[in-house]
């Protein structure tokens, strides 16, 4: 963490309901003032574009509470202003294809962040539900190298594990899984193996763990997971690599808008990844997070937690965006 700088807290994964709107009262009233925000990248290059012009227009007409960062400095600058920065980040990759021009146009755009595969396999490598992990391709590499000039924050959250350690050891600069949890307690296609954990510290990475319930449920039927649940899981990273190297992404709405849509979405697409927990708990979104942790609102609530056992407060500050920021700081250009 940066001592002469003001702490930034950081949301690694939000995404909106529909169109990008701006954050509810709740949000807005949050300690958390940066967050990654899910870019609507699943039609296309066009529509892709409409919506990022769509929250650069939100941003204007809502100027005294947002702010788009596009670099380190914005991110100060916006948080001593009381704004909460907006950090443009693609989660499906679909609307850069196989070309790098697209890339630089999307960074021209402020994009500063991109998910290298979303669940199923791309050009750039596998995703984490694929049959056969073919690992990152050709292009994958060019992707990442080109990433590391421009500046640009690499996130294999939902790749493949040969994707996930390819890039690690690929990248010259250090690599995230905004919203990921450990495999180990939570045992499905989406959560990450002691391995690729510990590769991503030693390469000065940062995991941000995500309330979302399929990812921290133990496996109990009927059972939503708990704040203590998904605590284990912080607590399990840290042990493995380090206060260091742990963050927090929320996988929620920044206006508290009900995922309906995205619930039947994931239920239909990816059975292997939230079909034991819908079929054993529920599909209702109200049960979508851990208790007591639907989002950046409820952060308080994870803060006296990992104090509750025994972390100081420069390790919460590490866990709230401090490891994000040094991360960011680092890797933006």
């Amino acid at each position: 963490m940066e001592s002469d700088n003001q702490q930034l807290v950081i949301d690694g994964c939000m995404y909106p309901v529909g169109d990008f709107e701006g954050c509810s009262e709740s949000v807005q009233k949050s300690k958390m003032n940066a967050f990654f925000l899910t870019l609507l990248s699943f039609e296309g290059f066009s529509e892709t574009i409409r919506s990022i012009a769509n929250i650069y227009n939100v941003v204007d007409q809502q100027e005294k509470t947002l702010g788009v960062a596009r670099t380190y400095a914005e991110l100060q600058k916006n948080a001593a202003a009381g704004k909460k920065s907006i950090i443009l980040t693609f989660q499906e990759p679909y609307p850069i294809g196989n070309s790098l021009n697209n890339l630089r146009a999307f960074y021209e755009m402020g994009v500063r962040v991109v998910q290298l595969t979303y669940n199923k396999a791309n050009y750039i490598g596998s995703g984490c539900t694929e049959t056969i992990d073919r690992g990152l391709t050709d292009f994958g590499r060019e992707m990442i190298h080109e990433m590391n000039r421009l500046g640009m924050l690499i996130d294999v959250s939902h790749s493949s594990k040969l994707t996930t350690l390819s890039a690690i050891q690929e990248s010259e600069s250090p690599v995230v899984f905004s919203h990921a949890n450990v495999k180990r307690i939570s045992h499905i296609p989406r959560n990450k193996t002691d391995e690729e954990i510990k590769l991503l510290a030693e390469k000065g990475g940062v995991m941000g763990l995500t309330p979302w319930a399929p990812l921290c449920w133990k496996g109990e039927i009927n059972q939503q997971p708990t704040l203590d649940d998904y605590l284990d899981h912080v607590e399990y990273v840290i042990d493995l690599a380090g206060i260091d190297h742990v963050g927090y992404g929320s996988d929620a709405p920044p206006d508290d808008k009900i995922d309906t849509p995205g619930v039947l979405e994931q239920a239909t697409l990816y059975p292997e990844v939230v079909g034991k927990y819908y079929s054993s708990v529920s599909e209702d979104f109200s049960l979508a997070h851990a208790k007591d942790f639907k989002g950046s609102k409820e952060l308080d609530h994870v803060m006296m937690g990992l104090k509750k056992r025994g972390y100081s407060d420069d390790d919460v500050d590490k866990f709230i965006g401090g490891n994000f920021a040094r991360v960011i700081k680092q890797v933006w250009k």
